[in-house]
């Protein structure tokens, strides 16, 4: 059993570390407050990238979008004293490649807060399989996170289980 774990983490590990340096692929949607939005963002800034392709990925989704938000996303004046995210000038947005999402995007929306919609892309007839593997994805039951550079190179990717040293790793990537 040790071993088998062991074999499937330095999977893990170098299709992560395969992805680095390459070009993240064309993704186009548009935001759930009806902005226009194409992957990678060209307008000179790093972008942070949450992608999930399958439902089974929520829920650890779910652990990262709390420390992510208050590390990347930008608040609104006057909602704190202290904003983490003034320190990093980046793109964030978390795109839901989920098979049907286009079914339940309205209920998605609509149990979504307001805040968040500017971040939340909605993709229009995006091949989910050309982007996965595009993207080395080899199991569609977690969560990924990139960080692109401002040519749209991928300079770091984490994924699965949420922990504080893996949000770290995005933060230095970030700030290189």
């Amino acid at each position: 059993m040790k071993k088998l774990l062991f074999a499937c983490t330095i999977v893990l590990t170098l299709s992560a570390t395969a992805q680095k340096g390459k070009a993240f692929p064309s993704i186009i949607g548009k935001t759930l407050d009806e902005k226009a939005v194409n992957l990678p963002i060209k307008n000179n800034k790093q972008t942070i990238v949450a992608i999930a392709f399958h439902r089974g990925a929520e829920d650890e989704l779910k652990k990262w979008l709390n420390p992510l938000y208050y590390t990347f996303m930008k608040k609104e004046k006057g909602k704190s004293n202290f904003d983490v995210s003034e320190i990093y000038d980046v793109n964030f947005v978390f795109v839901p490649m989920i098979s049907g999402f286009k079914k339940i995007a309205d209920d998605f929306k609509s149990g979504t807060q307001k805040e968040f919609w500017p971040y939340i892309m909605d993709t229009e007839k995006s091949d989910i399989k050309g982007v996965q593997k595009a993207l080395g994805i080899t199991d569609s039951k977690i969560p990924y996170f990139f960080v692109v550079d401002k040519d749209g190179k991928i300079l770091e990717v984490q994924s699965g289980d949420y922990s504080e040293a893996k949000v770290d790793a995005l933060e230095e990537a970030v700030g290189e």
